[in-house]
């Protein structure tokens, strides 16, 4: 088992001004990871950018257009902001935003059971609604991988574990099962309350079409109670949508230390969330791809890539945490028990 790896280095062209913590540093602490871990930046591919086409079966043209022209306004060497939220962009932001897209593509296309790829990406996506950029993110890399994965391959389970909750990807897999699409899972855990205010346990919905699957964090989640929320839910989520792709939104805020963010959660569960994922993709015959959301801190990303990276070169590291574990939370629990009867 080897991964491949999409990464643009003009991605360092989406500039977020001084002391912002989306900034293009992030991808290189991961890819020093990825090389700790044997990886070759050598062999790094670099993704297309994403046609019009395919950025439009989640957002409308109406919106693609003000960030193209928001960015096109912004001399070279200053930034400014989305009238739509809170995210900085720059000159070339758009297109860097268009290349992010497309490595997201390219990462489900060419993703292979056995086979597993990343999107080393910026912006980030997941907080992109369909017609509203916001928190960092201008397009939803991970919802239009998998509008595009759903149509030319089946079945699509979205994976979320950033520490915020995915919004954008939440609101696009709702409007995609309320019309035609059917097949399409969303299991998100993030902690609660945070940033942007959504995923409460009621949002979630169940039935015959897909499912909305959000599990909020209490704070206090340490790397436990963490991991065996994933150990209980993702098998059974996985059997509920029976996926041709998994695709990861891969956010590493979650890990204790992040400067705006972080669980009580240690840099292991990143381990047992891939051991988890390959086995739940090898269970399936699934396709599994990973798209980088949030994770500043640093270390926290480069310690990341090494796992990612060690994981799937050497077919898994150890056993992942048993299903049968006791979370130590009480409401974790009972939301737990509550989505495995939904799921069931």
């Amino acid at each position: 088992m080897s991964l491949e790896v999409f990464f643009d280095p003009a991605a360092e062209r989406h500039d977020t001004g001084p002391h912002h913590p989306e900034r293009a540093q992030r991808l290189e602490a991961f890819a020093a990871g990825l090389e700790r871990a044997g990886l070759s930046r050598e062999s790094f591919l670099r993704p297309q950018h994403a046609t019009a086409d395919a950025i439009q079966a989640v957002h409308p043209a109406k919106y693609v257009g003000v960030v193209e022209a928001v960015c096109e306004s912004i001399p070279a060497g200053s930034v400014g902001e989305l009238p739509t939220g809170d995210t900085v962009v720059s000159h070339e932001s758009y297109a860097i935003a268009l290349s992010a897209a497309g490595g997201a593509i390219a990462a489900a296309e060419t993703a292979k059971p056995g086979a597993p790829t990343l999107a080393l990406v910026r912006p980030p996506g997941h907080h992109a609604e369909p017609a509203r950029g916001m928190g960092f993110c201008l397009f939803n890399n991970v919802a239009i991988a998998s509008s595009r994965a759903l149509r030319a391959s089946g079945n699509v389970l979205i994976v979320d574990f950033d520490y915020h909750h995915g919004n954008g990807t939440q609101a696009w897999v709702e409007r995609a099962l309320a019309g035609e699409e059917r097949g399409l899972g969303f299991i998100s855990t993030h902690a609660y309350p945070a940033y942007p205010g959504t995923g409460a346990f009621d949002e979630s919905r169940v039935n015959d079409a897909g499912f909305v699957l959000d599990i909020p964090l209490p704070h206090s989640t340490d790397t436990d109670d963490f991991t065996n929320v994933w150990a209980q839910l993702l098998p059974l989520a996985a059997r509920r949508v029976q996926p041709k792709t998994i695709i990861v939104s891969a956010g590493f805020d979650f890990l204790a230390g992040d400067p705006i963010a972080g669980l009580s959660v240690a840099a292991r569960a990143v381990d047992s969330l891939c051991d988890l994922l390959g086995e739940t993709a090898a269970e399936h015959n699934a396709s599994l791809a990973f798209v980088l959301e949030g994770g500043y801190s640093l270390d926290n990303l480069r310690a990341s890539g090494e796992s990612l990276g060690r994981v799937f070169s050497s077919g898994g590291l150890t056993a992942s945490p048993s299903a049968r574990a006791t979370l130590r939370d009480e409401r974790l629990r009972k939301m737990v028990d509550e989505a495995k009867r939904w799921l069931a």
